[in-house]
């Protein structure tokens, strides 16, 4: 028995309670289990997705990502070996064609419990992902420090220091209009730390508010 955050409702065999979505698959990759967060996720309901093939669910397209979602995939594969496998990122679509980014973490049965079910934890990563890719980008810090210039030479006024790549998310996800608590899940913070990374924003951007900082990064086109 393995250990998991106690916030859903709603129990997965009786076993575990978890707030990440949650599904577990038989070892011809049949969806045998799927719990509420699955179904908020995915918007596929239990009844829908039982039975199903987990990769005709998750991924009904190819997909790009270091393990692909597929027949005999590498989770499977290790699981036969008995081995686990690393948390990976799969590119996802819920029930309405809406495409997600999704953190797949892999829990393998202890040997000699009688469970042969391998177990899936998920949470959605899209906005995160979002965020890390534009932040991290070359083409944008490139953009970036080329507009900087222009800017600094025309409006010395609105110069701004550079910011951390933390600093540059949370100024990018207020931009998108994300508060406090929105950014701590994105990010995977507590609501204090968030609120801190903003508060630091503020006073390292000389604002006064939210809007005025998301303001002030648009004009030197750093969102």
């Amino acid at each position: 028995m393995i250990d998991l955050p106690i916030d859903s409702e709603r129990h997965v065999g009786g076993e575990f309670r978890t707030s990440d979505g949650l599904f577990t698959v038989t070892s011809d990759q049949k969806i045998k289990s799927w719990n509420a967060a699955a179904e908020k996720i995915f918007g596929f309901r239990r009844d829908q997705v039982i039975g199903k093939k987990c990769y005709d669910v998750l991924c009904p397209s190819s997909n790009s990502g270091r393990v692909k979602c597929n027949r005999g995939c590498l989770v499977m594969s290790n699981a036969a070996k008995g081995r686990t496998t690393k948390d990976f990122d799969l590119d996802c679509k819920t029930s309405d064609g809406t495409n997600k980014s999704i953190n797949m973490s892999i829990v393998l049965p202890a040997q000699g419990s009688g469970h042969r079910e391998i177990l899936h934890l998920f949470r959605d990563v899209t906005d995160r992902r979002r965020v890390e890719s534009v932040s991290l980008s070359p083409t944008n810090q490139a953009q970036f420090q080329t507009k900087s210039a222009v800017n600094d030479f025309q409006l010395p006024s609105l110069r701004i220091p550079s910011l951390t790549t933390r600093e540059d998310q949370v100024l990018k996800l207020l931009a998108a209009g994300k508060n406090t608590n929105a950014i701590a899940e994105i990010l995977v913070i507590r609501p204090l730390t968030a609120r801190n990374h903003i508060s630091r924003l503020l006073t390292k951007l000389g604002c006064r508010s939210r809007l005025e900082a998301v303001a002030l990064g648009t004009r030197n086109g750093i969102i």
